[in-house]
């Protein structure tokens, strides 16, 4: 008896195989509701699942933390991302379409969560081996960026199949949102990493700094050049 897929694994199965017949797709709309179905539980499930590898490295109710708010970063930077593509696209006379855009945007998402869950492997070698808390951020800031890059080509190919007008700078502009929201969400709701010196788990930490000036001090801390104001040592008995 031959076992036929589920809709929603047969939706996957062609993201991950055939992409262009997955961008063909969506441009006709066909089966829209479906496609945003399944990509938004393709990237809440690869989210939770990046989310409690990243708590694991302080374990406890950091790893259920981490697992709640990944997918909330990558679900409301679809949301706020999407209509910015269609709203600049109509102003430089591209044909409207937010559905279409949404599911767009979602689907190369999705695909950027795969490419992320596939490296989960990787952040989980990194904590076997105790990897420095600074070099393990920097370690997840790369990873997440190559996905976002590939996330955003689909998005480049996808609007590129139209050949309607401005849209290369409906595009880019959606690139600059799309860095801007993602980047603002995950600053707003880390931390999803927990410094070993902490004294506990938090859900939320209060704003400072930027996410540039936090990456930045990642990157001169894993080399070693600490600043004592953001990271004191503990104070001797």
């Amino acid at each position: 008896m031959q076992v036929v897929p589920r809709p929603g694994f047969g939706i996957i199965d062609l993201l991950l195989r055939d992409r262009e017949a997955m961008l063909a797709r969506i441009r006709k709309g066909t089966d829209t509701n479906a496609i945003m179905r399944t990509m938004v539980a393709t990237i809440a499930v690869a989210m939770a699942i990046v989310g409690a590898a990243l708590g694991s490295y302080r374990g406890g109710v950091q790893i259920l933390y981490a697992a709640t708010k990944l997918p909330i970063v990558l679900l409301g930077t679809a949301a706020l991302s999407a209509p910015a593509l269609s709203a600049i696209g109509a102003a430089l006379g591209r044909r409207s379409k937010l559905a279409s855009d949404l599911a767009l945007v979602m689907t190369a998402l999705a695909f950027g969560s795969l490419l992320i869950v596939a490296c989960t492997p990787l952040l989980m070698l990194a904590r076997s081996v105790d990897l420095e808390y600074h070099r393990m951020i920097l370690m997840t800031v790369g990873i997440f960026a190559i996905a976002g890059i590939a996330a955003l080509q689909m998005i480049w190919r996808g609007v590129a199949l139209e050949a309607a007008p401005g849209w290369r700078t409906a595009v880019m502009g959606l690139c600059v949102v799309f860095s801007l929201v993602g980047g603002q969400l995950s600053w707003a709701l880390r931390p999803y990493l927990v410094r070993p010196r902490a004294p506990e788990p938090m859900f939320i930490r209060d704003v400072e700094g930027s996410l540039f000036d936090s990456i930045d001090g990642a990157f001169q801390s894993a080399r070693g050049n600490y600043s004592r104001d953001s990271a004191p040592l503990p104070e001797a008995d």
